[in-house]
């Protein structure tokens, strides 16, 4: 496992917490205008952080409607790039428990590119490395439309 800084670990804490929230206002200082995202089949989507921010509220509604408990992330490794970017491996816990007592764990990673060169870094790139959806699809928590 790799180094991780003070200052990233702080960073992922604060970023953990806001997505717990489904909160715009904590995320809105954590994430770049616009960011960019790309998942295991190779789509990738340029998303405007407003766009992003307002999606926010219909995460938390579908998500507390698969029994959304919370997210966990534990920064791994962090990789300066240049002086201005820096990325950070991440191992992310998502619980859920649609059914009470019987907790599912969806074990993801994901690859963030952050921003800092203005001293606050700002997520500007994820890479997700598993497919959430249909994680949870295969833990039964939901059907695919036939």
């Amino acid at each position: 496992m790799g180094q991780v800084s003070d200052g990233m670990k702080a960073f992922f804490a604060e970023f953990e917490r806001a997505n717990n929230a489904f909160a715009p206002e904590f995320l809105a200082p954590l994430v770049n205008d616009p960011i960019v995202g790309a998942d295991p089949s190779g789509a990738m989507q340029v998303v405007k952080k407003e766009d992003y921010l307002a999606g926010t509220a219909s995460s938390r509604e579908y998500l507390k409607s698969l029994g959304f408990q919370f997210v966990k992330l534990v920064p791994l490794e962090e990789i300066p790039l240049n002086p201005l970017y820096t990325m950070v491996k991440v191992h992310g816990t998502m619980r859920l428990e649609k059914i009470l007592g019987q907790p599912i764990d969806l074990i993801h990673d994901t690859t963030y590119i952050l921003f800092i060169g203005d001293g606050l870094p700002r997520v500007v790139f994820t890479l997700t490395h598993e497919d959430p959806l249909k994680m949870a699809q295969d833990q039964g928590l939901f059907r695919a439309n036939s």
